[in-house]
């Protein structure tokens, strides 16, 4: 039963150290400004500016992991680069052997869960307290993601704190002291704490249970098992937060490769420096050192080594078009039909976009031809999805179309796939303007979601029906049904002529001293911009005829020639 409560108790800690790493991540995005971004790059504008910031860092929390994690966190957010971040990582391996000379000269050892309670109640209770939506609140909230971090750490070493105070040392008599180096990278790598396993072979040192070699290999494997935190944190990342992980991992090995290497010489040289002084403040020079070797000689090569992590993790493109990125330019009529299927696609996702946002999930509803009032009876609960992530591949794919077209007007003569591909352009524009008219009611509509006088839900449900019905005839005159056609010329007449109707519900709206005074604009707002939808998506479908009347009369030319 103590063994699963261990197990349960590190698997909590490592889902709180995730989730700090992306509040923290989404916070930093969110709040920081101008301002906070220029003392970043000023800090991290050079790569010993970069080095000492890690440095200084590290010996301020001591903990390079708190550290090497700050530094994925400000990568991910795409505030540091790739080179700065590599420096702070090599600084935060010098910084972090503050931590054995402090324990060594005056055994404090820094209380970092008390950091965490620290950071996560003043930034909780700054969050409840700073005004909505400001940046305040953007960075008390990097405080509460900061203190998850501390405090997912801290859940991982107090899970193992039986094996780290259990850990007899003494029982792991190997005959070379690089049996001792996997030792404490494994300890390490359990712990997440190269100052807890340092502790530990600085006491078994003082107690003369080992020798300074031994000591010395576990501190250089301990070193090196703090990489896996920074794995861990590179989890789920942007590819540069990966690439940081990558070389935090390849410097620690080849440092620790080296310093065992050069195990006897250096062991050496911390005698030669400090001859007959307590070992244990020994080995912390020795750990010292031979960080301070691998970051001379890795220092000089941090722009090449960015520039190698660059083939690593390479992140494939993600096309929001469908076809035209697999289509090239310089063949006419093959980019016409590209053009043609992705302006389909276009609609296909203002339409999508549409429904969802009056909650009416696509594309079901328009094949089973259910009728409208039934399914608004049907779908009458918020979604509440991040319409905004929805809106943003429209407008890239709006882009992407205009690009194309562009590309496809270079060096071209031809007037009539000139004039072809201006069609293109303004379907797309009708298009574009349908999906910018539903946007610019999403915060309306989940105001009127939550309205409860009458008046409100009659003027909510009308808006819905109008939406509903254009789409539902967008959708059917697309497929070539004639009817829907004339179906959406006359609910955009209704729609004009309704304006008097609407009026009326609008002015029981201003009447009611019951509802708030704004939501007479922002039902002549949402009145409007129902007009601009449907009337953009008639235009859109005048020439989505144009199209089928070209490909008839490529079919009756084909039919001529076969006959012939």
């Amino acid at each position: 039963m103590d063994n699963l409560s261990l197990w349960i108790e590190a698997f909590s800690g490592l889902g709180l150290f995730l989730f700090g790493m992306i509040y923290l991540e989404s916070r930093i995005k969110a709040s920081a400004g101008a301002s906070f971004r220029r003392m970043i790059r000023n800090a991290t504008d050079t790569h010993f500016k970069s080095l000492f910031a890690g440095l200084a860092a590290t010996a301020l929390f001591q903990s390079s992991s708190v550290v090497t994690l700050m530094a994925l966190s400000l990568i991910g957010a795409q505030m540091m680069g790739l080179e700065s971040a590599i420096a702070m990582i090599f600084g935060s391996n010098i910084g972090t052997t503050v931590t054995a000379w402090i324990i060594g000269l005056i055994g404090f050892k820094f209380d970092i869960l008390l950091l965490s309670y620290l950071f996560i109640g003043v930034g909780g209770l700054g969050s409840v307290l700073a005004e909505q939506g400001g940046r305040w609140r953007n960075w008390f909230g990097a405080m509460v993601g900061f203190g998850l971090i501390f405090l997912g750490l801290e859940g991982m070493k107090e899970s193992f704190d039986t094996i780290s105070k259990s850990f007899d040392i003494a029982a792991y008599h190997f005959g070379h002291p690089y049996w001792y180096a996997l030792v404490g990278f494994a300890l390490t790598a359990v712990i997440q704490s190269s100052s807890a396993s340092i502790a530990i072979v600085q006491s078994a040192l003082y107690t003369s249970i080992i020798g300074f070699d031994d000591a010395a290999a576990f501190v250089i494997g301990a070193n090196v098992g703090t990489t896996v935190t920074a794995v861990l944190g590179a989890i789920g990342g942007i590819p540069d937060k990966k690439r940081t992980a990558l070389a935090h991992l390849f410097f620690n090995v080849s440092t620790g490769v080296v310093a065992l290497l050069l195990l006897k010489p250096l062991v050496s040289l911390v005698m030669l420096i400090m001859p007959g002084t307590d070992s244990v403040i020994q080995i912390a020079l020795f750990h010292t050192i031979f960080n301070l070797i691998g970051v001379i000689l890795w220092f000089p090569f941090i722009s090449p080594l960015a520039l190698w992590l660059h083939h690593f993790f390479k992140k494939e493109p993600v096309h929001v078009t469908l076809y035209l990125h697999n289509v090239s330019t310089d063949v006419p009529d093959v980019a016409l039909e590209a053009l043609r299927k992705e302006v389909g696609h276009l609609s296909e996702e203002v339409e999508r976009f549409a429904l969802l946002a009056i909650n009416i999930p696509p594309p079901k509803v328009l094949k089973d031809h259910t009728p409208t009032d039934k399914l608004l009876d049907r779908y009458q609960e918020n979604m509440e999805l991040s319409y905004e992530k929805l809106y943003d591949p429209i407008r890239l794919l709006e882009g992407e179309i205009y690009r194309y077209v562009t590309q496809a007007t270079l060096g071209k003569s031809d007037e009539s796939f000139l004039e072809k591909l201006n069609e293109v352009v303004r379907q797309t524009s009708y298009l574009a303007t349908a999906a910018k008219a539903i946007k610019d009611m999403l915060e309306d509509l989940n105001r009127l979601y939550l309205a409860e006088s009458t008046e409100e839900q009659k003027f909510l449900r009308n808006l819905r029906y109008q939406i509903l019905k254009s789409v539902e005839a967008f959708d059917a005159a697309k497929r070539g049904d004639g009817d829907a056609r004339r179906e959406m010329e006359n609910i955009y007449k209704r729609i004009a002529e309704s304006y008097r109707d609407n009026m009326g519900t609008i002015r029981g709206i201003a009447k009611n001293r019951e509802i708030p005074t704004e939501m007479t604009t922002i039902a002549v707002n949402d009145m409007h911009l129902s007009k601009s939808f449907t009337k953009s998506l008639r235009n859109a479908l005048r020439f989505e005829s144009v199209w089928e009347e070209e490909n008839d009369e490529e079919e009756e030319k084909e039919k001529a020639e076969r006959q012939q």
